[in-house]
C-alpha cells in the first residue's frame, strides 16, 4: 500500500521544479531514471498530482537530497 505525501503540496512541487531546473536535468531525462512518467513529473512539480512517498524519495536520490529538504526540511 502506498503512502501518499498530502502536506504543503505547494511547497513540494515548487522545490522539486526548482531543484530539477537548478540541476539542469529534463524531465524526459528524470522520468527515464527514476521511472515515473513525464507525464506525472509534470503534475507532481504543478501541484496537480499528490506522489508518493516511495516516488518522493526516488526524486531525492537522483537529486542528492534528503526527501526533506523538498518538505522544507533543508536548504542547499
Amino acid at each position: 500500500m502506498s503512502t501518499y505525501i498530502n502536506y504543503g503540496t505547494e511547497y513540494l512541487s515548487r522545490r522539486l521544479r526548482e531543484h530539477r531546473q537548478r540541476l539542469g536535468l529534463a524531465l524526459g531525462y528524470v522520468s527515464k531514471v527514476v521511472d515515473i512518467s513525464v507525464n506525472d513529473l509534470q503534475e507532481y512539480e504543478y501541484g496537480q498530482k499528490l506522489m508518493t512517498t516511495e516516488e518522493l524519495s526516488k526524486l531525492a536520490n537522483l537529486y542528492k537530497v534528503s526527501p526533506s529538504y523538498f518538505l522544507g526540511g533543508i536548504s542547499v
